[in-house]
């Protein structure tokens, strides 16, 4: 016997669908824009004088890259109820936040860097080889500086305006859960680094818990910021500060767990989010089954998954030691 859908029903699944589905198309548009972005960056460096241009092809490379993972995300802006120019509004403001919302996020992303950095580094023992793409290490310091404040500013910039702007914001609504996992997973995927993958993970869900406590955009890039340069400046001095591991992920851990616990303390654990609105599709709220069930039919979300596991297996790991026929 077949089961009579009401309207109300048909609507919540159409919802369903539209949410998950825009979400992740855009996605799948920034993983191929960021290959023509990188293929593009190289190209313009490869005809110019090689003399001084690992700058310019350092700054151009990440300016293509924000560009490509802000512009789709306009674009779905105009189709859902996120307004770009509120994402620039500060809504609510702390210094707790500016400040142990930092220490949290960098704290916790140090540990889990080393740590997965050693794990994935045996995989050496198996004849695998990664891939990451390093910016260029001058050994003028000022140009090493320049680099690293404009590349992190702008890969702070668009990542927040993204992720936590638009995405976090958006999905917050519906609920908090999502609105939490959501951003990390499509951030983990960006990486495109087995590496990076785990800081980046937990750091963008505590990056998204601070938005959500807060409604600022400027808390969290300011987090984000300070996270990718200290990243780039162990890039960098990484072999000078090797004795010093062991120290670094122990202290970044502690700190990031007493941040936390201050911040709760203070503020409470729960997000806050506006109330549901009946006569508005819009800001329906979703439990728990639902959005698992909603993200797992999504066709788009999966194409996001092969997306990731492909540049992986494709463009991050080789293993020279294997001989075709």
């Amino acid at each position: 016997m077949e089961k009579n859908i009401t309207f109300e029903e048909e609507k919540r699944k159409e919802f369903l669908y539209v949410l998950f589905n825009a979400l992740f198309v855009c996605t799948c548009i920034v993983f191929v824009l960021n290959f023509l972005s990188g293929a593009l960056a190289d190209t313009v460096y490869a005809k110019m004088s090689p003399r001084n241009n690992e700058l310019f092809h350092n700054i151009f490379r990440e300016f293509l890259f924000s560009a490509s993972l802000i512009v789709p995300f306009i674009v779905y802006s105009k189709r859902s109820d996120i307004s770009v120019k509120n994402i620039f509004i500060p809504r609510k403001k702390s210094l707790l936040f500016y400040i142990f919302g930092t220490v949290a996020v960098v704290g916790v992303s140090f540990p889990l860097l080393f740590l997965n950095k050693s794990l994935v580094l045996k995989l050496g023992e198996f004849g695998y080889v990664t891939h990451d793409y390093l910016p260029y290490d001058f050994d003028s310091p000022m140009l090493n500086i320049i680099s690293m404040i404009f590349i992190c500013l702008l890969s702070a910039a668009s990542n927040e305006i993204v992720l936590r702007g638009m995405i976090t914001e958006r999905f917050r609504r519906a609920n908090t859960g999502l609105a939490l996992i959501l951003p990390a997973l499509i951030a983990m995927g960006f990486s495109g680094s087995l590496i990076k993958m785990p800081y980046v993970f937990v750091s963008s869900v505590v990056l998204s818990w601070v938005y959500m406590k807060t409604a600022s955009v400027y808390v969290t890039f300011t987090a984000a910021f300070v996270r990718d340069l200290l990243m780039y400046v162990y890039f960098i001095y990484g072999e000078q500060l090797s004795a010093y591991i062991p120290v670094i992920c122990i202290a970044g851990l502690a700190a990031a767990v007493i941040s936390v616990a201050i911040l709760v303390l203070r503020y409470g654990l729960k997000t806050v989010y506006p109330a549901p609105r009946d006569d508005d599709d819009e800001y329906l709220r979703l439990s728990a089954k639902e959005s698992v069930s909603g993200l797992l039919k999504s066709f788009a979300f999966w194409i996001f998954v092969f997306g990731s596991f492909f540049t992986i297996l494709f463009f991050y790991l080789s293993n020279p030691t294997i001989v075709g026929p």
